[in-house]
């Protein structure tokens, strides 16, 4: 389906076929379908609309460029668990769309939702959607989350596992009500949206983050190095 996409088969705007067809089509069951198209939602490939259909995402005005960049994900947490974190709320919710994508739910699924508030110099910096499986979430308590830690570390004392990958994404997006609450901005403010998916050694989604940083506390600098082949 993303090939098809890709090589616009299906336009921009247009309705993909549904879940059934999609089954005969790919001599598929219904389950491995709603995953695939899970995956294509996360990609912001695909639109689903309640009620409606599902429907090819249009491209915005001049196109989206992705850039793909690695780094190590144990320096990465070490540096996410510096900060101060405060937790606001811990519930569980019927599953939004984007975590039942980024999860890889059941349509209709709850999961955990945790909010928290990280700190930068006693100043909010960001306001973070933490989304678990139930299964996961029912494990992990109030009482855990006090520490500096990352809550994905204290996952995975928790089950067991061990997290080998995550996928980030940066994007401009608008503060909205709760983050401008918790961030003292306008609902409208723009802000930098970042969105993480954990994932352990079977491919398997773990956690999922969507954080929406203050603009003007929150800065995101890379440095690039050659490889050292490259040097000759």
């Amino acid at each position: 389906m993303r090939a098809r996409i890709k090589r616009e088969e299906f336009k921009a705007g247009e309705a993909l076929p549904t879940e059934e067809r999609i089954c005969a089509q790919y001599g598929v069951s219904r389950i491995t379908v709603r995953r695939a198209l899970d995956a294509l939602i996360a990609k912001g490939l695909i639109t689903k609309r309640r009620g409606v259909g599902t429907f090819v995402t249009p491209p915005s005005m001049g196109g989206v460029r992705s850039v793909r960049l690695s780094g190590s994900l144990d320096e990465f947490l070490a540096s996410a668990g510096a900060l101060e974190t405060q937790v606001l709320s811990m519930e569980e919710i019927d599953a939004p769309d984007e975590a039942v994508a980024g999860l890889r739910l059941q349509p209709g699924s709850r999961c955990t939702r945790l909010e928290l508030l990280s700190f930068l110099d006693e100043s909010p910096l960001g306001y973070h959607q933490l989304y678990l499986r139930v299964s996961v979430g029912r494990q992990v308590k109030p009482a855990d989350l006090g520490q500096k830690l990352p809550v994905i570390r204290m996952v995975e004392d928790k089950l067991g596992v061990r997290v080998v990958r995550a996928e980030q994404v940066l994007e401009a997006d608008v503060a909205g009500a709760q983050a401008a609450k918790y961030l003292g901005l306008e609902d409208t403010t723009p802000v930098m949206k970042v969105t993480r998916i954990y994932y352990d050694m079977s491919g398997n989604p773990i956690e999922m983050i969507v954080a929406r940083n203050h603009p003007e506390r929150y800065r995101y600098s890379i440095d690039f190095v050659a490889r050292p082949e490259a040097l000759g």
